[in-house]
């Protein structure tokens, strides 16, 4: 028989182990937690893929719009051109995976019809199916206009649209869907007695084909950029520039009914010197529209407006400002709302005086926030020439731009563009965990390049001060310096000619880096 201090002893003893195993039991536990959430981050990462790919082809390829396949990939459209005599394109679809790889690709192929796709996005009803918006020009010189509808498959599911004689040639561009049934397509529409392209307006049904056309009233010069369905008031916007120019190119507001019955025309004193502008929803009581403007100071700026339903100015901002280069809007689709955000995509460094530019261009994406403010900006690219035409959001909370690029240092020159696609994270960037070979952005760059006395730094807006160094080949320290402001100007003329490696930093990291040329 045992004494009681004996089982006191006893008693405690096992209560000792019991707690010591329950806390052994709690450290597996939470081990076991902490390796299951850091394999689901990893997972989740990978599943993040972010890459900036590059498609080369042998003949003039564009991406001009996208859309996703759900956690599965993306189909795209464009063209390409099949005949370089008489420069004939050919709409084009194709499939990628999550990776960025082709996986499939078709299109109205035939080398004499000149046909184009130039935007798509996934059904609302069906979402295996996809509507794209195109045009072909048949052998006989009519037009056929309209939306193509595919399935995940890139299998023709059916064609919504119609034929015009050779007297009107409506170019699609984009369109709006309401309810899946009903389309309306914003089109360049182009007379034989009138070079110049007006607009045009098609409104189809998915039963009845074309149910009407609009065009302007009097014949004017008139290129379109966007359409919109304004469903607070019930009606569809359109935005365009016109011939009747002062100063820069006047954007004008056109507001239609349901039916394609002009009812208001806005002119909201915003003065574009380009072609090319962005005119997107922000939210239902607002509109975004962004463009390339040339002020009094010699100064380019791209700027974006915020208006009302009404198209009274609510805000302004400057996405960029300076008075060596240009940043131009994406060509379309250059505007994307989220509810976090609304990012810009634009073109860094464009020279808009030559169709095959001598010098690289950066993508611009700018992120401006709820209280339309600029907050962070980021730059792809730098080793060719791009052009963004789209830009969407995807299921994994990032983001894709897709469109051109050709290298104007390619030796011999190949006078040719390829399809390229970025798609980055929520906040821009591309996640380099387990290639780190794959660009990364740039939050400031260097230009131009090659140079010659100086060379200018770009610091991104997040960035108001940074410390610059350049080495040599051999990995000497040659020029440093301390950068403040938006652009800053390094003298180089002290260098010999050569090639030389740069390094920016700031906040502690490095923000740029690359080689940089002297001539």
């Amino acid at each position: 028989m045992t004494t009681p201090g004996i089982n006191f002893v006893i008693y405690y003893a096992a209560q000792y182990f019991i707690v010591q195993r329950n806390l052994a039991l709690k450290t597996t536990m939470k081990i076991n937690f902490i390796i299951t959430v850091l394999l689901l981050l990893v997972k989740f990462s990978e599943s993040q893929n972010t890459f900036l790919i590059h498609y080369p082809s042998d003949a003039d390829d564009s991406f001009y719009s996208a859309a996703e396949i759900d956690g599965a990939g993306f189909i795209l459209c464009g063209s390409k051109i099949v005949s370089t005599q008489t420069l004939t394109l050919n709409a084009t679809i194709s499939k990628i995976d999550m990776q960025g790889n082709i996986i499939g690709e078709t299109g109205l192929s035939n080398s004499d019809i000149y046909s184009n796709f130039s935007f798509i996005r996934k059904s609302r009803n069906n979402i295996s199916h996809y509507f794209v918006a195109g045009f072909q020009i048949l052998t006989d010189s009519t037009n056929y206009s309209g939306i193509w509808e595919y399935d995940t498959n890139l299998t023709l599911v059916n064609c919504i649209g119609g034929t015009f004689g050779d007297t009107l040639l409506n170019k699609s561009l984009k369109y709006i869907n309401i309810g899946d049934t009903t389309f309306y397509i914003l089109c360049n529409a182009n007379y034989p007695d009138q070079g110049p392209p007006d607009i045009s307006i098609l409104k189809l049904n998915q039963s009845e084909g074309i149910v009407s056309c609009f065009l302007p009233s009097q014949k004017s010069i008139r290129f379109s950029s966007g359409i919109i369905y304004d469903s607070v008031a019930g009606n569809i916007k359109v935005a365009y520039v016109g011939q009747d120019a002062k100063i820069g190119l006047p954007v004008k507001v056109m507001s239609l009914d349901l039916n394609l019955n002009a009812t208001a025309t806005y002119e909201p004193n915003v003065f574009f010197n380009n072609l090319n502008y962005g005119f997107s929803l922000l939210n239902d009581s607002s509109i975004i529209m962004t463009g390339y403007l040339y002020d009094f100071y010699n100064d380019k700026r791209l700027n974006a407006y915020k208006f009302d339903n009404n198209m009274n100015r609510l805000d302004s901002l400057n996405l960029f400002i300076d008075a060596d280069t240009i940043t131009y809007p994406g060509w379309d689709e250059s505007v994307l709302s989220l509810d976090t955000a609304t990012w810009v995509v634009g073109i860094y460094n464009l020279d808009p005086s030559t169709v095959w530019q001598p010098t690289p261009t950066w993508i611009q994406l700018s992120r401006i926030n709820s209280d339309f403010e600029l907050t962070d900006q980021f730059y792809y690219g730098g080793d060719g020439v791009y052009f963004p035409f789209d830009i969407i959001s995807t299921s994994d909370g990032g983001i894709m731009v897709v469109g051109n690029y050709f290298n104007p240092n390619a030796v011999p020159l190949a006078l040719q563009r390829d399809p390229f696609v970025l798609k980055v994270n929520s906040e821009g960037l591309i996640v380099n965990v387990n290639n780190p070979e794959k660009p990364t952005a740039q939050e400031a760059i260097v230009l131009p390049n090659p140079g010659s006395e100086y060379l200018q730094v770009k610091l991104a807006i997040q960035h108001k001060n940074a410390h610059f160094q350049l080495f040599d080949i051999n990995g000497r320290l040659v020029l440093e310096e301390n950068l403040q402001g938006d652009m800053h100007r390094v003298s180089t003329s002290s260098l010999n000619s050569g090639t030389y490696i740069y390094r920016i930093t700031a906040s502690n990291r490095v923000i740029g880096s690359g080689k940089w040329v002297k001539e």
